[in-house]
Formats: structure tokens, sequence, C-alpha cells
């Protein structure tokens, strides 16, 4: 996918695709691998609406040819009502495997590896052949899968410049940055980097002007101002930082782990740290359990909650009974914690506050919209679900309900865990390692069993038609442990609810992509306008 549509064989042989519509067919389901597309829906992606009488048949015939280049097998093409679905392994799309590694490189150049991170990005941009599906016309099918591949692979190849400026030779990439700066002039990152390696190089004077040149751009662009990170950078090249320097290690602007500070609710003392201050506040409330400081022992969950500081005040909070909130009592049913994120809020000086729920953190976050809309501009959810296990409700996870209980009493091993919740960090162990300080530090073996109870628990699809504030549920498409089928659900018994199906298999939202969920909350928060500002 990542260029013009290829199949290639267990050796990397390109196979031959005999005509182009039986590339775009094949494009169309790999687009949207483990999901069943329509008969009609793929005659409209191959034709666009100037399709002939026999095109039904035409689709069925090449379906059977694609079978026949797929080695004969019907496993991978499968016919299920009312169409047709591509079922493939993990690592048979080029697009996934870029992913993976692109994910895996940012992760490890958080921690300051800065040579395993250029391998893992230099072997994720060196899948890219050219333009995302450079030979179908997306636009009918795929193009905000595009749109994510192709903000991937820039964020990537800066990655990448990054990591080259933390290494000894680091200098040498100036001109690669210069005409990537020419070539994406609004990436205020790119303008960054280039900053760093001018004064690396002994131009501070030009790194300087840099900043004013980027700075007149945005004005008379945009009307807007750089950000508060390349303002931080331009104070430290005036003052000659020392932290800028090449052998520190520090490619940009280093920022320290909030303070935990707590407050108390009821009869419970809570912990929660403020990052950002931006004009709305954004209130994180977190799935099952956690541990505030721990966190941001994990780079991917560090520079999600960064990113999110960039445009919101980011408040996050450790749940009654998890982390380093207090313990006694365990953690209460979702509807009890309603007065929790509100005491929260009022620790922080919140009137107004959209809420951005994660697993069970949804419920909470729905439940608290629906008891006090005049408190909550919006909800945001991932991987939410109205009830977690029952018999009439047809997407719940009872397999995953047992899962959890076999992590939380140490019955099944966290890297078996990983692998279903996390898979495109599946193969990472100091991420699988860490994942297990996480739950234990959460609530450790008796309070997670307690708390799997309490999800087991959940059901708030009664208070749902409540819910009088708009809500934006996020979930990933392919995710196999919570299916993305509940988040249509949710939208469809909601007053004002939008879906948006990212792609991925990940249950744990910060494991895979951070770009696309991070960009879904900026554009919900930017839709809501004045309403989420605070006062």
């Amino acid at each position: 996918m990542l260029g013009p549509v290829e199949l290639a064989d267990a050796a990397g042989h390109a196979v031959g695709i005999p005509s182009s519509r039986e590339r775009t067919l094949l494009a169309a389901l790999a687009s949207r691998p483990g999901q069943v597309t329509s008969t009609d829906a793929l005659i409209e992606m191959i034709w666009g609406g100037k399709a002939p009488a026999s095109a039904e048949h035409a689709v069925h015939v090449h379906v059977s040819s694609l079978r026949k280049l797929l080695g004969g097998s019907p496993s991978a093409l499968v016919t299920r009502r009312p169409g047709y679905m591509l079922q493939l392994e993990a690592g048979q799309l080029d697009a996934e495997r870029f992913e993976d590694l692109a994910t895996r490189g940012r992760a490890v150049l958080a921690t300051g590896d800065a040579t395993r991170a250029s391998s893992l990005l230099g072997e994720a941009l060196a899948l890219w052949r050219g333009p995302a599906f450079a030979d179908v016309e997306w636009e009918r099918f795929a193009e905000p899968e595009v749109r994510r591949l192709e903000e991937m692979r820039l964020a990537a190849a800066e990655d990448q410049i990054e990591a080259a400026l933390r290494g000894p030779l680091g200098v040498a990439v100036l001109a690669d940055l210069e005409h990537m700066v020419a070539a994406e002039p609004m990436r205020e990152r790119r303008w960054g980097l280039l900053m760093l390696c001018l004064y690396r190089s002994g131009r501070q004077a030009e790194a300087l002007r840099r900043f004013q040149d980027m700075r007149r751009l945005l004005i008379d662009e945009l009307g807007i101002e750089p950000s508060r990170r390349l303002w931080e950078l331009e104070a430290q090249i005036l003052r000659q930082d020392p932290a800028l320097d090449a052998d520190t290690g520090a490619a940009l602007p280093t920022r320290t782990t909030p303070a935990t500070r707590f407050t108390l609710v009821g009869e419970a003392h809570l912990a929660y740290q403020v990052i950002g201050s931006g004009p709305t506040d954004l209130v994180l409330v977190p799935g099952v359990t956690g541990h505030l400081e721990v966190r941001w022992e994990e780079p991917a969950l560090a520079a999600f909650y960064r990113r999110l500081a960039t445009t919101a005040r980011l408040v996050l909070f450790d749940k009654r009974g998890t982390g380093m909130s207090d313990r006694e009592g365990g953690m209460p049913a979702v509807d009890e914690q309603v007065d929790d994120v509100l005491g929260i809020m009022d620790a922080v000086g919140s009137d107004r506050a959209v809420l951005l729920g994660i697993l069970d953190g949804a419920a909470i976050a729905l439940l608290t919209a629906a008891a006090h809309p005049d408190r909550i501009a919006g909800v945001i959810t991932f991987a939410a679900f109205p009830v977690f296990a029952a018999d009439d409700y047809p997407h719940g996870s009872p397999a995953a309900l047992d899962m959890m209980r076999a992590v939380a009493t140490g019955d099944l091993d966290m890297g078996q865990a990983a692998a279903a919740w996390a898979p495109s960090r599946r193969e990472d162990p100091e991420f699988v390692r860490w994942l297990e300080r996480y739950v234990r530090m959460g609530a450790g073996v008796g309070g997670s069993a307690a708390i799997v109870h309490r999800i087991g628990q959940i059901d708030i699809r009664p208070v749902l038609p409540e819910v009088h504030v708009p809500v934006l549920a996020l979930h990933r498409r392919d995710d196999q442990v919570v299916v993305a089928e509940n988040a249509q659900w949710l939208a469809d018994h909601l007053p004002m609810a939008s879906v948006s199906l990212l792609a991925g298999h990940d249950s744990l939202l910060w494991a895979g992509d951070i770009d696309g969920p991070a960009t879904e909350i900026e554009r919900f928060i930017a839709s809501l306008g004045n309403d989420a500002r605070r006062t």
C-alpha cells in the first residue's frame, strides 16, 4: 500500500495484478482489513458512480482472480454477506509494519537510545515506495487512511532527523533539514530541528534568524504565534543553554514530570497532576488501574500527554482505589466516581471541562456528563463500552474479562496479555516489563482483581439518552478485545454523538499510533468553540 498497490510472495518478489480494477478492489479491501465491505460499496469504489449493469458479476470475477493470486486460499479473501473481507495475519500489510516500526522508533527515541531509534525509523521509512495507493483512485475509499499514513511518514522522517541530531555527526543533516523545511514550511517541529542544528554548527545568529522567519510566516499565513516549545528553544539559544550541546544527547527542550498534588474528596485523598495552560480544560479519566508517576515512564504515553497539553490544560488523576490516590475501600462503582471527577475539577479551579474517558473511564465520563451537563462541555471516549459482558448485548467481551482476571491474579503472563491488548508492542520487552510494573503499582494483586469485578458490573445503557453534550467515540478499527462495534452502538444511543474509527489493533490508546487520536481530540475540542473554554 505504501506506493503502487502490489502483492508480494514470501520471498518478497512482486506478483503481477492483471487489471486496474482488481488492483482497486484489492486496495479497497486492504484499506479495511478484517472488515466486511459490501458489494455495492465495492462497485462504487471501483467505478465511481459509472458502474455498468454487469458490475456485480464483474466484482465476483475479480474476487475469484484475486483469490488465485493470493494462493487460492479462501481464508485470505473471505466472502461474508453482504460482501467481502480481507483477512490477514499480523505484518502482512506494509502499512501495518511501517506503523509498528515507526511507533517503536519514536518510543525508543524518547528513552534516549538514538542509535536503535534511527535503525527502527530507517527500516520503517524504507518500506515506502512512493505515495500511498499511488496507482488507484484512493479518494473513493481510503482518503482518511492515506492522510493518516502520510502524516505518520512525515513524523517518522522528523523523528529520524532528531535521532541523527543526538549522534556525534548530527550537524551533517543540515542540508536535509533545509530541504524538509522548504517542503513543509508549516511544520514547526522542522524549524525547531533546523534551529538546533544551526546552533550546534556554531551559527547561533542564523538559528535565531530562522526563528524570526518562521514567526513571520505563521503570522502572515495563519495569524498565529509559534508554539511555546519554539519560544523556549529560542530562549535557550539566546542564553547558550548547555542543555542544547550535542554531547548532552538532548535534541529539543526537555520537559519534567509535573508535580503530583492531592485533594480531599469525601473521605479519600485523590492524586492529580496538571500540565499545560491552554484555554480548555481536558480531564483524562483513566481506564482500569494505573499510577500517575509510573505513567510518565512510558515514552509514548508521556509524548501523548505532552501533545494534548499543547492545546489544553490537561488534568490527570488516579481513580479512587488506584495508584497514588487512597486505596482504602478499593475502587467504588462507576456511578459513585462522578463526585471524584467533579472534586478533581474543583481542585484545579475548573468550572467546565471536556472529559476524555478511556475503557471503563468512558463510562464514568458519560455518567458525569449526564448528571452535570453544566460542568461538562463534551466527552471523548476511547475503547468505550456500555456494558462489558451481558447476555442481551451483542458486542460484549466476556473472554477479555476472563483475561483481565487472570492478569490481576498473576495466572496469565503479561506478555500474553500485552499481545492481546497492545499487539503493536508485543515484541517490545521493555514495554511489557513496564506494563507489568504499571499494573502492579496501580492496585496490586487484590486491588486489581476487585477492579476487574467492578468493570464486569458496568452497565450504563439506561443513562445514555440523558447525555445531552457532544460526544466523540474513538475506537481502533481492528481492536479484537473491545470490538469497534461498541463505538457505533454508543453513538446510536447517545443524542449528540459521532464516531471516529482509527487504524490499528491496540486496545491501549498509547500503545499504537498516538498522532491519529491526538489529532481527533484536538479537532473535537476546537469544534466546541467558546463553550469549552475556561471562564
